[in-house]
């Protein structure tokens, strides 16, 4: 996998994506689980529906009674289930290490943490990891297996991937725009149905350079 090419060349494209776009590190916690199986601007509405309603803390979230959550995020899909993985991922962090800036101290620890931790899978758990607590890590979601799978003609396992971009790109900040870059070109081009022609990767990629019908 050519991943310093494939960086400079959607980052010539795009450019500092700026994401991801929050207020705070709680603020990006709470987003990273409120976006599974959702659109980003559903997110966005349960954020704004949060901060109408009060502060948004740790400690404000605790304080909420569970139904009363749920019916703010609404907007977000699986509110129930959601309300429920939020209250008790907060109520484990004030416990365990008090507030957000103690858990980035070391990794290992607060990997598996995250990991125990009801309704946090592991996109969600990395997109904690690097975007809240800045950690160098890589998010692997279902936009970056499908470019990799048309890059290269073939499926990579999650590690394979997440190991290759780890050791090609070594700063935080290339990691989370790595990641924007790969989802804003999954929006743009490479789609379920993908313009293969219009892609800025189009030259690098062997599904693209395969396709025989015109974008």
């Amino acid at each position: 996998m050519n991943i310093p090419e494939i960086y400079k060349r959607l980052f010539s494209f795009y450019g500092d994506l700026h994401w991801w776009p929050a207020e705070n590190d709680f603020e990006v916690l709470i987003g990273a689980i409120l976006t599974q199986n959702t659109s980003w601007r559903n997110v966005e509405k349960a954020i704004e529906s949060l901060k109408s309603s009060g502060q948004l803390t740790i400690d404000w979230i605790i304080k909420m009674d569970c139904k009363d959550l749920a019916l703010k995020i609404r907007s977000a899909g699986f509110y129930n289930q959601k309300a429920g993985y939020i209250k008790n991922a907060c109520i484990s962090i004030k416990a365990i290490y008090g507030n957000l800036d103690n858990m980035k101290k070391n990794f290992n620890e607060v990997y598996d943490f995250l990991s125990g931790l009801k309704g946090i899978g592991p996109e969600t758990r990395d997109s904690i990891l690097l975007y809240a607590l800045n950690y160098r890590t890589f998010v692997i979601d279902k936009y970056t297996l499908r470019l990799f799978s048309r890059l290269y003609g073939k499926n990579f396992s999650y590690i394979e991937i997440k190991s290759s971009v780890e050791e090609s790109l070594k700063t935080v900040f290339e990691l989370k725009n790595f990641h924007a870059m790969i989802v804003e070109l999954s929006k743009d081009y490479c789609r379920k149905k993908p313009l293969c022609l219009k892609c800025p990767l189009n030259d690098l990629c062997l599904y693209g350079n395969n396709r025989t019908v015109t974008d």
